[in-house]
C-alpha cells in the first residue's frame, strides 16, 4: 500500500527547488536556442555596421550577450524545433540546463557529440560537469605536450644520429689519412735504408779506392827510389872508371 508522503520537511522543499530549477533551466535553454535563431535571422538583414546599434537599441543585449546566443543556436539550433513551445524538444537535443550547454561549448564542435553520448549529463550537476569538461582539455593538453615531447625527442635523436653520422665520416677520413701516413712512412723508411745501405756501399767503394791509390803511390816511390839508386850506382861507376882510365 502505498503512503503519500503530505509533510513539508526542508528536505523536500529543497528537492522541489532543484526540480524548478532544473526545469527552468531546461526552458532557459530552449528559449536561448530560438533567441539565437532569431538573432542570427535578424543579423544577415543588417547592414555592415548596424548590426552593434540593432542590439542596443532593440533587444537591449550586449555584443557579448548576444555572442553567447549565436554560439548556442549554432551549438543546438539543429537539435532543436523551430517554435517557442519549451517541452517541443527532439531526441537529439540533450536533455540537460543552460548553463550545461554553455559549459559543454568549450568541447570542440566536432568531439561535443561524443562527449555528451559518454557523460551522465542528467546526472551530473554543473560543477562535475565543469570539472569533466577542464579534465578533458587538461587530458588533451597532456597527450599535446607528450607528442610534442616525443616530436622532440626525435628529432633530437634525429639530429644527435646526424653528427654521429658526421663524426664517424670525420673518423672515416682521419682512418684513411693515418693509413695513408703510415704508408709513406713506411715507404720513407724502405727509401732511408736504401740510401743507407747506398752510403756504406759507396764508403767502403770510396775506402778500397783511398787504399787502391795508396798502394800504387807507395810502388811508384819505391820505383822512383830504385832508379835514383841505380843512376847513382851507374855515375859512381861512371867516375871511378874515368879516374882509372885517366890514371892509365
Amino acid at each position: 500500500m502505498n503512503v503519500l508522503i503530505t509533510e513539508r520537511t526542508p528536505l523536500v522543499i529543497a528537492a522541489e527547488i532543484n526540480m524548478i530549477k532544473e526545469q527552468t533551466e531546461k526552458v532557459v535553454l530552449n528559449n536561448a536556442v530560438e533567441v539565437g535563431r532569431r538573432l542570427k535571422e535578424a543579423k544577415e538583414m543588417l547592414q555592415h555596421g548596424e548590426w552593434l546599434k540593432w542590439l542596443e537599441e532593440s533587444v537591449s543585449y550586449t555584443e557579448r550577450t548576444a555572442q553567447r546566443f549565436l554560439l548556442v543556436f549554432d551549438a543546438y539550433g539543429d537539435k532543436q524545433p523551430v517554435a517557442l513551445n519549451a517541452g517541443a524538444q527532439t531526441q537529439r537535443l540533450p536533455n540537460m540546463s543552460y548553463s550545461q550547454a554553455l559549459i559543454l561549448l568549450g568541447v570542440p564542435e566536432e568531439e561535443r557529440e561524443q562527449f555528451i553520448a559518454e557523460m551522465d549529463i542528467e546526472n551530473m550537476s554543473v560543477r562535475e560537469l565543469q570539472k569533466a569538461v577542464k579534465a578533458r582539455e587538461q587530458a588533451l593538453q597532456d597527450r599535446e605536450q607528450a607528442f610534442q615531447d616525443r616530436d622532440r625527442a626525435l628529432q633530437e635523436k634525429a639530429d644527435l644520429q646526424k653528427v654521429l653520422d658526421g663524426e664517424k665520416a670525420i673518423n672515416t677520413q682521419l682512418t684513411k689519412e693515418r693509413d695513408n701516413l703510415k704508408t709513406k712512412a713506411g715507404d720513407l723508411q724502405k727509401s732511408n735504408r736504401a740510401l743507407e745501405q747506398g752510403v756504406e756501399k759507396k764508403q767502403l767503394e770510396y775506402d778500397k779506392l783511398k787504399e787502391k791509390a795508396g798502394y800504387k803511390s807507395i810502388q811508384r816511390m819505391n820505383d822512383n827510389l830504385t832508379a835514383a839508386y841505380n843512376k847513382v850506382a851507374a855515375n859512381k861507376i861512371a867516375f871511378l872508371y874515368e879516374n882509372l882510365d885517366k890514371a892509365f
